[in-house]
């Protein structure tokens, strides 16, 4: 048997699956010449039905061609002739929907007209094999019956509705998880129909228009875009499509991505951030674009609470966080003491006396008093994790910034540490004793 009801199941129509049904039935009874007869006009049908789709969803061409062949049926137009025109227009306007099968289709309406007409020279009628009939059959099924009606020409023009719809419905780009509503939407109304060579080109058209065009349109509708490019990346992935990512045209558009399409428009770059988070896939390509990847790079881990994601944009480096960390001084702020702190913690390399130094001095000389806040937040809720001499050192830095000493908070938090020292000053003394055959005094804070 050729095909099964899960076969079957790409008809949209039971009409669709009835005509199927028929031809599979005519070759089942060896009527081969009956077979191609009824297979060539049933993809004349389908055609015509994915024309009309295209029609009725704002394809231009589509439209105008439709209204013409409605014409020529209505003035009793020859078939031959309609069917012609059907033909032409998937072949002119959809030469990537096309390109595999064209010699097939040639052929089957070569083997059409030569069953249905008698042999000038014989006056007998053509009678296809099996394999003939068989290779046309499956031929169809693969390249047009079980294919959507086409987006190739432009997927941009046809969805631009649904881009300027996203644009006004997306207020912000954030990190949390994408509207499933659109999803859905996006793929259900579009991506399900498309073929991999359409998704190819639309790709590259959507990720051009986002992060590369200038267009006054691209920009004002960034979020449609990204809408649509953040839908198809994870699309092309959970289909199989990967090897999309490898094609060159869709490499060379990342790479033309330049810094100044991200520094000019938040939303580009945040929406650049988004899919290459979401898409470690992504994240490699956009790698080897050195200037957009180190702007990222910089722009991304300059909010503390990224820190957290280094081996997502790193998963193969040896250096560790807490090294890179301590690398990136624009990461170093100190009134995010602690959420740096959660971020390298685990680090192998961690020191949290050398973290603690590092933060203290990162207090600003002015406009200092919540930096100092949020280290000394931070700082007095650790004291037990740090030594005697490595909290004097730390102090010595607090008491020479007066934006730490002239804060409304610093008698309480001095007063805190000081009895913490006090506590365990002696202790501190007693272990150190142990490992040490001459212990220096401990240092003691200015009163």
């Amino acid at each position: 048997m050729l095909f099964d009801e899960k076969d079957l199941s790409v008809f949209d129509n039971p009409d669709s699956r009835s005509y199927f049904k028929e031809i599979l039935q005519s070759y089942y009874s060896q009527n081969y010449r009956a077979t191609i007869v009824l297979l060539y006009s049933f993809v004349i049908y389908d055609l015509f039905m994915k024309l009309q789709t295209m029609a009725n969803e704002g394809d231009s061409k589509a439209n105008k061609k439709l209204t013409d062949i409605n014409a020529m049926i209505a003035d009793d137009e020859k078939y031959s002739k309609v069917e012609n025109e059907i033909i032409q227009f998937f072949k002119d306007n959809c030469p990537l929907y096309f390109n595999r099968f064209i010699e097939d289709i040639d052929y089957l309406k070569i083997c059409r007209n030569k069953c249905a007409h008698l042999k000038v020279d014989d006056n007998t009628l053509y009678i296809p094999s099996d394999y003939h009939a068989r290779m046309l059959i499956c031929s169809m099924y693969d390249h047009i019956l079980s294919v959507k009606a086409p987006f190739i020409m432009d997927l941009f023009s046809i969805a631009q509705a649904d881009v300027e719809n996203y644009t006004n419905s997306i207020s912000y780009i954030s990190d949390s998880q994408f509207d499933e509503s659109i999803k859905a939407n996006i793929e259900n109304k579009y991506l399900k129909r498309m073929t991999y060579d359409s998704l190819k080109k639309s790709y590259k058209t959507f990720i051009r228009l986002l992060f590369v065009s200038e267009d006054e349109k691209c920009i004002e509708n960034i979020y449609g875009l990204y809408a649509f490019a953040y839908v198809m990346t994870g699309y092309i992935l959970r289909h199989g499509f990967q090897a999309v990512f490898k094609e060159d045209s869709i490499l060379d558009t990342f790479l033309r991505i330049p810094v100044s399409s991200l520094e000019n428009s938040s939303p580009r770059k945040n929406a650049l951030i988004k899919i290459i988070m979401d898409y470690p896939i992504i994240m490699d390509i956009v790698r080897e674009n050195q200037n957009i990847f180190a702007y990222i790079v910089d722009q991304f881990f300059s909010v503390p609470h990224h820190l957290k994601y280094y081996h997502t944009f790193y998963p193969r480096s040896e250096k560790s966080v807490y090294t890179f960390f301590k690398e990136a001084p624009a990461i170093q702020q100190s009134i995010d003491s602690e959420i740096l702190y959660n971020a390298v913690k685990d680090s192998p390399d961690f020191d949290l006396g050398e973290f603690s130094l590092l933060m203290v001095k990162k207090i600003p000389n002015f406009s200092g008093f919540d930096s100092a806040d949020g280290f000394m937040n931070f700082f007095t809720a650790h004291l037990q994790g740090l030594t005697i001499s490595e909290i004097n050192s730390i102090m010595a830095v607090y008491y020479r910034n007066n934006q730490c000493t002239l804060r409304g908070r610093h008698s309480s938090d001095n007063r805190f540490v000081k009895k913490y020292i006090e506590t365990h000053d002696h202790t501190d003394d007693a272990e150190e004793s142990l490992n040490q055959e001459n212990v220096n005094p401990t240092p003691t804070l200015d009163k």
